[in-house]
């Protein structure tokens, strides 16, 4: 009791903890498991993998979490049990990762507490798709950072070969983190002291573990598919973006183009906008044109291509919308789901108030962004702080690939980020008043 006595954030780490731990208590006995329309081919692709085999493996999805939902078991109450157990992992890490680089107790906590108590994360836990998967493999690899900066020359030799599995693992989970691996090179070659050798050992099994993964994986996409891609999928993501224009079409693919067309003006009357069309166009598109499923895909690749390049002015309206859509910080979760009306309705308003956290922190996220890089020489020494750099940068990496590869379901991108984001602000912020206030 003396040594906790002298080491407070071990007791409020513990709370955090136990506290993370009765909330994912609650969630199981009040609430049930969510399928999505993503969640079936996820579970489809996981029971091929549950036979130890790639036969039958359709390429439509990366590995990563159809093999977690094998391992589990493919069964949707023990992959929400699992998830519940990776979003308890999450706080903890949160708590550690702040704890480690502020050494203060409070941002610790706060770091910690915004994950768990964010019903935008935390009810993702129960939704039977990537995202919490994700997330815990994400702040997995930035809390790896911290034995690269600050540990023993051995350790930082392991942690390098740990960091490039959790960067291959989370690219093969969510191809849109496929660029974590390059983003982190300068950091991992950075870390520590500056013996040219000890960088390019630790940057070597950095860079051979991850591509290892995410190489081989493509490798055999090519193989067996034709696309030199981490998925199939190619051509349909991009006509989130042509979709928009599809019009434009020649004549010569009027067939395709007309065809589209009648599911889209359909979307629209009901939903109000076109995105997802082509996922309920694909049935009757393959039948017009003769076209198998993967060559459907490389065409609707040429053709939006094409749109593209003709008409960059409508693709770049469709970026910066995107992006803005990027920070909207919705909630996903179903009512339905939930053991009573009662349980429900404070869902509901939790969900709501939650949700108004969140887009506040993402506008924090932006305003403080916008403040350290105009007063760039007051603040270049948290600019040249690898372990904060390293995913503030990420973060604003991330908003812009995602808007230019797909113009579809764009929020829900910055869900595995959005505990990230939490760090950065919090941790940044905190810098930036002290400053201000002229404290240390």
């Amino acid at each position: 009791m003396k040594r906790l006595a002298s080491h407070p954030s071990l007791i409020v780490g513990g709370l955090v903890a136990l506290v993370a731990a009765l909330q994912r208590l609650l969630l199981w006995r009040l609430y049930r498991p969510v399928s999505f329309g993503d969640t079936g081919s996820y579970f489809r692709s996981a029971e091929v993998l549950a036979r130890l085999t790639l036969d039958g493996y359709d390429g439509t999805r990366v590995p990563g979490y159809p093999a977690f939902v094998a391992l589990i078991g493919v069964d949707p109450d023990r992959v929400f049990a699992a998830q519940l157990v990776l979003g308890w992992l999450i706080t903890i890490l949160l708590y550690i990762w702040a704890w480690q680089t502020t050494r203060r107790t409070f941002l610790a906590a706060a770091a910690a507490c915004a994950y768990t108590f964010v019903p935008a994360l935390f009810l993702f836990e129960a939704n039977l798709l990537t995202e919490t998967l994700t997330a815990f493999l994400l702040v997995v690899s930035f809390v790896l950072l911290i034995p690269q900066e600050r540990a023993a020359d051995w350790v930082r030799t392991v942690s390098a070969v740990a960091l490039g599995l959790t960067c291959g693992a989370v690219g093969l989970v969510r191809i849109l983190f496929y660029p974590l691996t390059f983003w982190l090179i300068p950091f991992v070659w950075a870390a520590g002291d500056g013996r040219r050798r000890s960088r390019l050992l630790r940057t070597a099994l950095f860079l051979a573990t991850a591509l290892l993964l995410l190489g081989g994986w493509v490798g055999y996409i090519y193989s067996a598919f034709g696309f030199l891609a981490p998925t199939t999928m190619g051509g349909y993501n991009l006509v989130q973006h042509a979709g928009v224009f599809f019009e434009y079409v020649p004549e010569e693919d009027a067939v395709l183009r007309d065809t589209y067309l009648r599911y889209r003006e359909a979307r629209l009357a009901a939903r109000g906008d076109q995105t997802n069309t082509i996922w309920e166009a694909i049935p009757e598109l393959t039948e017009v044109s003769g076209l198998g499923f993967y060559d459907l895909s490389r065409e609707m690749q040429r053709l939006s291509l094409n749109l593209i390049i003709a008409h960059p002015d409508l693709y770049l309206r469709n970026v910066v919308e995107g992006w803005v859509d990027f920070w909207k910080a919705p909630v996903y979760w179903d009512a339905d789901q939930a053991a009573s009306p009662a349980v429900a309705e404070v869902l509901r308003l939790w969900a709501a108030a939650g949700r108004g956290l969140t887009l506040a922190a993402n506008a924090a996220f932006l305003l403080l962004s916008a403040w350290v890089i105009l007063r760039f020489r007051r603040y270049s020494d948290l600019l040249q702080d690898r372990l904060w750099l390293a995913p503030w940068g990420f973060v604003w990496l991330t908003s812009v690939v995602q808007t230019f590869a797909d113009h579809g379901d764009n929020p829900r991108f910055l869900i595995p980020l959005q505990a990230v984001l939490f760090y950065v602000v919090i941790v940044g912020g905190d810098v930036v008043l002290r400053r201000e206030r002229g404290r240390p």
